[in-house]
């Protein structure tokens, strides 16, 4: 499945998908209803990436 950048639509909330973010790290996330990102991984949470593409 190909990336698909946020700025082109993003997924379903409460989706499970693979996200990339601006410093190229990759982890499992999903949309919150608010419109914010849950990301799994708390090391790359602690950041607070910006994502740029999702795929699901």
């Amino acid at each position: 499945m190909e990336w698909i950048n946020v700025t082109e639509k993003l997924p379903k909330p409460l989706s499970r998908v693979w996200v990339e973010t601006d410093s190229g790290r990759k982890t499992t996330a999903y949309l919150k209803s608010d419109g914010q990102w849950f990301l799994f991984c708390r090391e790359i949470a602690d950041t607070n990436p910006v994502i740029v593409r999702w795929r699901e």
